[in-house]
């Protein structure tokens, strides 16, 4: 994708979202306000993506629609599902218009007081699991064993702010004693700039085929590439070596609003953890398994994020 193809999409996406937010949030409280309807629960889901793919994530509806009928039926009020930028979010959030807002990680970790917004949920995977490290690979007959031995070299990270392969992999290699300017930089599209890719299945492969010497893949990601050559010449397992893990962080987190009282919280809270056993069907389009409540650990660890990391502006 050209520079002028990402600026196109850019603006597409500001257009859409700047004319196409809060408009179900703003009916639904209108209708409230002079007892037609009960008050909403407005849910604002912060877009994560980049241009090319948040244009297309612009409309929630197709894959939220069913959660969100199934939210409006279990809990008896209307439920508002939203796209919105993160700024939007951190307002909306304060002031109440939001009552809660699905967001990642990194996203979490750039609220202010975000101590302040407690989570209310995080979903989980088939196997159960909430959080997900990323692995640091390289070709399997490469030399490199440990992350110390990076300086110098050329790394493939993820999407320029993922949490994990981007903010998580930077705080591995800070352990190891390789800062982010001991890398081989890039001069393009920012001289000094890191590599960056915007899927898995390309980190996988620069590390193949030589033109980066290790990458960052996150464990699902990496659990679902083919262990051995197919016919579609896939990037396979057993042409990569893992040396190094990340912490382990949650996709999204359900974040609740400093204003929302307790009743509304529980109502939202209970409704996701019981949505695997009530609602499957609704969780499919979504690619996720269930909800559960992390503990404070897993919110610290995503308030921190950032901390660990100069670049994180």
């Amino acid at each position: 994708m050209t520079r002028r193809e990402q600026h196109t999409a850019l603006l597409l996406m500001t257009i859409l979202l700047g004319t196409a937010v809060s408009c179900q949030t703003t009916g639904s409280r209108f209708l409230s306000l002079f007892g037609l309807q009960k008050e909403p629960i407005a849910l604002a889901l912060v877009i994560d993506a980049d241009p090319v793919q948040t244009v297309a994530a612009l409309n929630p509806f197709p894959r939220y629609a069913a959660l969100q009928r199934a939210m409006q039926d279990d809990l008896g009020r209307p439920v508002t599902v939203e796209p919105c930028f993160l700024f939007q979010a951190k307002s909306g959030l304060e002031s109440g218009w939001y009552d809660a807002a699905v967001m990642t990680p990194t996203h979490y970790a750039r609220l202010a007081n975000a101590e302040q917004h407690r989570v209310l949920a995080t979903p989980v995977d088939a196997a159960g699991r909430a959080t997900h490290p990323a692995y640091l690979v390289v070709p399997a007959g490469s030399e490199f064993n440990d992350p110390s031995e990076l300086a110098g070299h050329v790394v493939a990270f993820g999407p320029g702010d993922d949490a994990l392969t981007h903010h998580a992999a930077l705080l591995l290699l800070r352990k190891h004693g390789v800062q982010r300017t001991d890398l081989a930089l890039e001069p393009l599209p920012v001289p000094g700039s890191l590599k960056h890719f915007p899927i898995a299945r390309s980190v996988a492969q620069s590390v193949i085929n030589g033109s980066s010497h290790t990458g960052f893949i996150s464990q699902l990601d990496w659990e679902t590439m083919p262990t051995t050559a197919t016919e579609e010449g896939l990037p396979t397992r057993d042409e990569l070596r893992i040396i190094g893990e990340t912490i382990a962080l949650p996709l999204k987190l359900v974040v609740a609003s400093p204003k929302l009282d307790q009743q509304s919280a529980s109502q939202i809270r209970d409704f996701l953890l019981s949505a695997a056993g009530e609602h499957p069907a609704a969780l499919e389009p979504l690619g996720i398994y269930g909800y559960t409540i992390p503990d404070e650990e897993i919110s610290q660890t995503c308030r921190s994020i950032l901390q660990s990391t100069p670049d994180a502006e």
